[in-house]
């Protein structure tokens, strides 16, 4: 699903990015300059940002520093995390050390090498997707998708139902022959995953405000099931293995609709 136009768009913003492209303005007469030092709590403006913000922002860039900020990575994954590199570093090309471009095989954001990348933090979603059909295509024609093709290259979106169809129809068509229907089913799953996440939260407010004992503790029981059921089925999303997503998904809808029932219920007298 990830299709040469997101490949493409990867190298040209990850080259542009590289220490090739921006290497020349850490530089002044041949001599490596040092680089500002800007240190701090996770998420402060680390030397590699502090340098770099200062460029000119590339049209083609697959994220800016503002998405960076905004995104859950800036307040604790600084720029080396992902492209490698030395924040310690006070010369240019101490700092650049082990950053490639994208389409190099070194490179952490290789294609291939992406999965591993983000699963150094995101450890139980790499177990799953390292289990799937996605996976193995991504490592014997480097043609699947990897985590940017759902997520964007900071993570910063979650693909609802209706966009799932777009996104994975780069492959599911009938050129590429990946299975049709599977977009399909998919997207009712994902539908019915994130109903029970929305409504999760007032059941279990609703469950605090039960006065009678046995009828909250076993409201609590079956809301806590659901609870654990959407975990479950978001990191097993990552499998794309949708008989069993779809058996997570349905305990999850069990759970709350049990819960549901026993705070509906009319209290005993």
């Amino acid at each position: 699903m990830m299709g040469h136009w997101l490949v493409a768009a990867l190298l040209v913003a990850f080259q542009l990015h590289s220490p090739v492209a921006v290497g020349q303005s850490a530089r002044q007469g041949g001599t490596a300059r040092a680089l500002p030092q800007d240190t701090g709590p996770p998420g402060a403006l680390n030397p590699c940002v502090t340098c770099h913000q200062g460029l000119p922002e590339p049209a083609a860039a697959a994220h800016s520093f503002a998405e960076w900020r905004a995104s859950a990575h800036g307040g604790i994954v600084t720029c080396d995390k992902c492209h490698d590199g030395d924040p310690t570093a006070t010369e240019q090309q101490a700092a650049h050390r082990g950053i490639y471009p994208s389409q190099d095989y070194r490179s952490k954001v290789y294609g291939t090498r992406i999965p591993a990348t983000c699963g150094s933090c995101h450890q139980q979603e790499l177990g799953f997707f390292t289990e799937s059909r996605h996976y193995a295509q991504l490592t014997t024609t480097r043609r699947g998708p990897s985590c940017v093709t759902c997520h964007g290259s900071m993570a910063i979106r979650v693909l609802s139902a209706d966009e799932l169809g777009a996104t994975c129809s780069v492959c599911h068509n009938p050129e590429r022959g990946a299975p049709l229907e599977a977009p399909v089913k998919a997207g009712r799953l994902l539908l019915l995953l994130q109903q029970a996440d929305s409504a999760l939260p007032g059941t279990e407010a609703r469950v605090e405000q039960v006065a009678d004992t046995r009828r909250r503790a076993s409201a609590a029981r079956y809301a806590r099931q659901a609870r654990e059921a959407v975990e479950r089925a978001r990191q097993a999303w990552h499998a794309f293995d949708l008989a069993m997503f779809n058996e997570t998904v349905s305990q999850a809808t069990v759970g709350l609709r049990r819960a549901d029932s026993v705070l509906a219920a009319r209290p005993r007298q």
